[in-house]
């Protein structure tokens, strides 16, 4: 009996894990993306055309509105596998075209953040986003029950 019990919690919270690991990564998105919206984009197009991006412009626009968009739907649970990639690929970029020569470990350099450690580790997150979906309290979740009610 205790066993059953302790079975059905591991298995509860299993489920609900999902919630602080979203909340958690759409909060950082969020806060990042927005910073790029809300200061302008100039700056960041310049920095995106710094690293030969084709496109720039329309890169930087992506990556910003990857990150917030994407973190909205997050905090919401709204199309999260979809976001979570999202996430994935501005991560990608940023560690293979900003931070790899930097090493892993972050520190900093020149008064700048380097290093791709916290980039892989936001990459890792959203990757189990990607994998799990949003968990139960979510947009995605009502949605889903919805649909598989409908004959």
């Amino acid at each position: 009996m205790a066993e059953q019990r302790s079975s059905k919690l591991r298995a509860t919270l299993a489920e609900w894990s999902d919630v602080p690991l979203r909340a958690a990564l759409a909060a950082t998105f969020i806060v990042h993306g927005w910073g790029k919206l809300s200061g302008g984009m100039d700056g960041f197009t310049q920095f995106v055309a710094s690293l030969n991006v084709p496109s720039p412009a329309l890169m930087a626009w992506a990556a910003a509105l990857a990150e917030f968009g994407g973190g909205v739907l997050l905090a919401i649970g709204l199309a999260t596998r979809l976001a979570a990639l999202g996430h994935m690929c501005v991560m990608a970029i940023a560690i293979t075209q900003v931070h790899w020569s930097q090493g892993f470990k972050a520190h900093v350099a020149n008064g700048q953040a380097a290093g791709y450690e916290w980039q892989a580790a936001l990459f890792c997150m959203a990757l189990c986003l990607l994998m799990r979906g949003a968990g139960p309290l979510s947009l995605d979740r009502l949605l889903s029950k919805r649909l598989r009610k409908k004959p």
